[in-house]
């Protein structure tokens, strides 16, 4: 997704019939926020000297309480307009590729279109409650194509039924990566649930594949389409030794190693402290994103089972009952990834086990 505020005063226009609109889908980015890539509407008259693009992705930086309203899923994101080449230069400068998808519509159905796109930059619609799976700058796009037109969008082809948001997620996030595992961690149990045909559209590459085959009313809603830009940026693998998964494959061979008697030290008896401080603070995190915010794709984590909010508690009240509640608690997360209530992964299944064993080791030292 993009973030900005151009915006250009468009007017009454009627499209004369050389007019055409159609659908930009960008390819993913370097930073995290463009990692699934972005969609615009593009609607080009020469006879106007008009080529402009609406964008639904957009976001305000300088908006009161930013982070704290996008953290908590309140974040309003607005439709703004640009000129198609100040668009182009913009992906073209990152090196993501821009393909454009022309739609199949005559001079009545474009020019409702057009209109409404127009009424809805009005300041008093041009606002929505972005959400990151069901309302975005991809999703708004069959949304008013179909409003606007009174016609249903019918997609052709159906998606295999073991796909979850999660997959389609992980498609675009490194495996090595740490803000892949980030995400991973924030997510719950609800991206997990299988989805629909029509729930894959709210990644762009998806609403331009579905869109390929796909018919308004009786029509193919698409006629023809170009490679605008040429994409030259590519993805850089990070390695596995700078990778969360090796740094939890060393956390458990530290647990095994806490376990043999001569490992007593107070340093990392320190350390290990600060480590379950951590985790309670973590947790209390996942927990507020869990209940305290609108994002529907962070609901029901069984991430807190091991990033617990209470193992603090450990290390104040050193009780034999305490750390083995922990420990059950953390080891339970492999019970909840081999039942499939939520994907865990490999990386936080490993420091969950790694856990479990130091909080044992606690549980039977508290017992001495």
């Amino acid at each position: 997704m993009t973030y900005g505020s151009f915006q250009t005063i468009i007017g009454q226009i009627q499209l004369s019939e050389g007019s055409s609109v159609s659908v930009l889908t960008c390819s993913p980015g370097p930073e995290l926020h463009a990692a699934f890539g972005h969609s615009a509407i593009r609607v080009k008259d020469h006879y106007q000297g008009l080529d402009i693009v609406f964008n639904y992705g957009t976001f305000d930086f300088e908006a009161p309480n930013f982070y704290l309203k996008f953290l908590k899923g309140e974040l309003d994101y607005f439709l703004s307009t640009s000129s198609f080449i100040q668009f182009a230069n913009y992906y073209q400068h990152y090196g993501r590729g821009v393909i454009e998808q022309q739609l199949n519509l005559n001079s009545t159905q474009k020019q409702k279109l057009f209109n409404a796109l127009n009424e809805e930059l009005l300041p008093e619609n041009r606002f929505y409650r972005y959400e990151f799976l069901e309302n975005n700058c991809a999703t708004k796009i069959p949304e008013i194509i179909s409003s606007a037109t009174g016609l249903e969008i019918t997609y052709a082809d159906e998606i295999n039924t073991e796909t979850t948001y999660r997959k389609l997620i992980n498609e675009y996030l490194d495996p090595y990566s740490w803000s892949r595992w980030g995400i991973t961690l924030i997510l719950g149990s609800a991206v997990d649930r299988q989805i629909t045909n029509t729930q894959t559209l709210f990644l762009p590459d998806y609403l331009y594949k579905k869109m390929s085959g796909a018919r308004l009313g009786d029509e193919f809603l698409i006629e023809n389409e170009n490679n605008l830009v040429v994409r030259y940026f590519r993805s850089k693998n990070n390695r596995f030794f700078t990778s969360p998964l090796f740094v939890a494959i060393l956390f458990l061979a530290f647990s095994f190693y806490r376990i043999w008697p001569k490992a007593s030290s107070s340093i990392l008896d320190k350390l290990e402290h600060l480590l379950f401080g951590i985790l309670s603070v973590t947790g209390i995190f996942l927990v507020f994103m869990m209940l305290g915010t609108e994002h529907l794709a962070t609901k029901n984590n069984f991430n807190i089972l091991w990033i617990n909010p209470l193992a603090i508690l450990g290390v104040v009240y050193n009780k034999r009952l305490v750390w083995l509640g922990l420990a059950i608690s953390a080891l339970f997360t492999v019970i909840i990834q081999l039942t499939g209530a939520q994907e865990i992964g490999s990386t936080a299944i490993l420091l969950a086990i790694s856990l479990g064993i130091l909080y044992i080791r606690r549980a039977e030292l508290a017992r001495k």
